[in-house]
């Protein structure tokens, strides 16, 4: 049995990222103050959980830009971890 990948999170414009005074270069700079931004940015969003199974599911998509909160190091050790955590199927 293989997990379905997650769809990429469906907008509707009350995104932090999609905020008029958000500066989309945040996600994507190389500058640590633009990143931490965009990370403090991403704890309030209301599809922050959505926008995190994409990231994981797709990391050549996410690449290194910021998605939920999130870096490229952070979703490799995340996947990591969920890799060696058990399935709690039932038998």
């Amino acid at each position: 049995m293989t997990a379905a990948l997650a769809e990429f999170p469906r907008l509707a414009g009350s995104e932090p990222c999609q905020a008029p005074d958000a500066d989309p270069d945040w996600w994507s700079s190389d500058d640590t103050n633009d990143r931490a931004a965009a990370q403090l940015a991403c704890m309030s969003c209301p599809i922050r959980e959505g926008c995190l199974a994409w990231a994981l599911d797709h990391p050549s998509a996410a690449g290194d830009v910021i998605w939920a909160g999130t870096t490229r190091r952070r979703r490799e050790q995340l996947r990591r971890e969920f890799r060696s955590t058990p399935s709690k199927e039932s038998p």
